[in-house]
């Protein structure tokens, strides 16, 4: 079985005016057999924790233990290969003068003699990704897809404690993403923490049990992929997370436990809350597809910027007509495109109030 405990991490790269923070004081617990997403934009901090629990960076203040045993700490600082920690990366790092099952074989060499117990585990993790087949072929003879399946399988034969995932599908097409997400889920193990670096939030939705979503070396959420998607407790979370709109409207009354009545722009709406908001004014994030299109005069108005087409919905852009001049994104169905340069009037059918904490 294997945890993950991480807490207070602290890490700045250079000194005096060229400091940069890339960890400030992060915490998180990950399970045996948890699976946490960490997902933010570029320069959040997200790979630099990565390496510090595969033993690549050492940490300035802080510490983590895996499976109750810590790896890193003051005065501790274990290598990698004794962490039983094992990394997939972006590029695949491949040998390239092996061939695919040599590739998947070589973390068992490192330590032991070649024996027929390693051969068949090196059959069976090649049959968990679907590439037996190709056991004898060298990494110029395989696609970007293959290629990331053998990391994939070397990463997973010698039983890791835990599995680092450092943006595995970012060069990957559509649909290979989507294969690789099926055997990424289907290579989940209780014995086996999972730790998944990525700036994509449909993967980390998608995969995760939790996710971390981190911005200037700070986590600002940790939470199942649904309370992130429905109940974000940052204005950065919001935004980041479903591309929500953020609006600072008037609060007129409470309506019933968890909801309250709010005014933006002449347009009166309800919205869900933790508590009872004690300002005048509150933060209120609202989902692109949480617009739906209202009878004139009846709504919010929007002068259409642009329009998006979906495939199955059409992406609207605009900004409000009245009052704040707020930019908008909205999503519609494909029986209600409003033109460019149009007017149109929209309802809002759920809406969240950020905490007033909320940055």
């Amino acid at each position: 079985m294997a945890s993950i405990k991480i807490r207070n991490i602290c890490k700045q790269y250079g000194s005096g005016a060229n400091a940069h923070t890339a960890l400030s004081n992060v915490s998180m617990d990950i399970p045996d057999g948890g699976f946490v997403a960490l997902l933010g934009p570029s320069g959040s901090g997200k790979t630099t924790i990565l390496r510090a629990i595969a033993g690549l960076e050492t940490l300035d203040g802080g510490s983590i233990e895996i499976d109750g045993v810590t790896v890193s700490g003051p005065n501790t600082h274990l290598p990698p290969e004794q962490r039983r920690v094992a990394v997939v990366f972006q590029n695949h790092a491949l040998w390239p003068q092996m061939t695919v099952a040599e590739n998947v074989m070589f973390p068992l060499l490192v330590t032991h003699k070649r024996s027929a117990e390693m051969e068949q585990r090196v059959r069976d993790a090649l049959a968990n990704v679907d590439l037996e087949p190709l056991a004898e072929r060298y990494p110029d003879q395989l696609s970007g897809g293959q290629k990331q399946r053998v990391a994939l399988a070397r990463a997973m034969v010698g039983n890791p404690q835990v599995i680092l995932f450092d943006e595995p599908l970012a060069s990957l097409d559509v649909e290979l993403r989507r294969d690789m997400q099926r055997l990424i889920a289907r290579s989940r193990s209780p014995q086996t923490a999972i730790v998944y670096v990525t700036h994509n939030q449909e993967e980390a939705l998608a995969l995760a049990d939790r996710v971390a979503v981190l911005s200037g070396g700070k986590i600002h959420q940790l939470d199942t992929p649904l309370a992130l998607s429905q109940e974000p407790a940052t204005r950065m979370v919001a935004s980041f997370v479903g591309g929500r709109n953020i609006l600072q409207a008037k609060v007129l009354r409470s309506v019933a436990p968890g909801t309250v009545l709010l005014e933006f722009n002449g347009y009166t709406f309800t919205a869900r809350c933790h508590h009872q908001p004690t300002e005048t004014t509150a933060w209120v994030s609202v989902q692109p597809s949480a617009f739906a299109c209202a009878a004139q005069d009846d709504g919010l108005g929007m002068q259409v910027d642009y329009v998006f087409f979906q495939g199955d919905s059409h992406l609207v852009e605009g900004r409000c007509v009245a009052g704040e001049n707020n930019f908008l994104t909205v999503r519609l169905p494909l029986s209600e495109k409003p033109a460019v340069g149009s007017q149109c009037q929209l309802r809002i059918t759920d809406a969240w109030v950020l905490p007033e904490n909320a940055a």
